[in-house]
């Protein structure tokens, strides 16, 4: 009785085996791999003012995801991250800065895919990775000697129009007079706005719901065939 007991056991046994194996092996995946681009939309908004290390947010796939022909991730498929890192602004006009982590894939019938992306494109983003609004104490420099020229442009142009207007020949002492309260003003501007920099912090980073942007996978991503 024990020798018949345990040949049925491993005949059961043998029989789940390869059951199991023809399950798994009837499966199938379908592969995306590294490198490739997915372009997202973000699903809600986000600002270095609200978020903090940790913090989780969701972005949609915007377009059918396809290899050979064959979508193996459907528009609309869920994209789960966190907030890897923020840097808030700062004085002298150093902007905030984000780093975005891409975890898990999660499927219309509602499997999760571990997952490793990184962004690539769309937004501004630093050699290690961090998303910025752009701008440091020297951009902002470079803005008000901009603006400050800019007066002394709409300055000279008054001048212009307003001798046109006079008399002929009055051009002569209007641009002067244009050019000079431009210059004054323009000097003005650029000593006050480049004292002010030097307290005021920079820009946050501000991602709107719907902005959309490209990530890059890391790591092959493999898909079951029946999703």
């Amino acid at each position: 009785m024990k020798k018949l007991f345990g040949i049925i056991l491993f005949g059961l046994l043998a029989t789940s085996s390869a059951f199991a194996y023809q399950f798994q092996a009837g499966t199938g995946t379908q592969r995306l791999e590294r490198g490739t681009i997915i372009e997202l939309e973000m699903a809600e908004p986000i600002t270095t003012r609200d978020y903090s290390t940790g913090d989780l947010f969701t972005a949609t796939v915007v377009e059918n995801v396809k290899q050979n022909k064959k979508t193996i991730l459907p528009s609309g498929t869920l994209v789960r991250g966190s907030i890897g890192e923020v840097q808030p602004s700062k004085r002298l006009s150093r902007a905030a800065k984000v780093a975005f982590t891409f975890d898990h894939i999660v499927t219309p019938q509602g499997r999760q895919l571990p997952m490793r992306a990184a962004l690539c494109s769309y937004f501004k983003i630093t050699p290690e990775g961090f998303v910025t609004s752009g701008g440091n104490y020297g951009t902002a420099i470079a803005h008000n000697w901009e603006k400050s020229g800019e007066y002394v442009q709409k300055a000279t142009k008054w001048g212009l129009n307003s001798g046109e207007k006079l008399f002929t020949g009055a051009q002569i002492i209007t641009v002067p007079v244009g050019v000079a309260g431009g210059l004054v003003y323009s000097a003005g501007y650029f000593v006050f706005e480049a004292i002010a920099d030097l307290i005021r912090k920079g820009d946050e980073v501000i991602i709107n719901q719907g902005q959309r942007f490209n990530i890059m996978l890391l790591d092959y991503l493999d898909v079951p065939a029946n999703e």
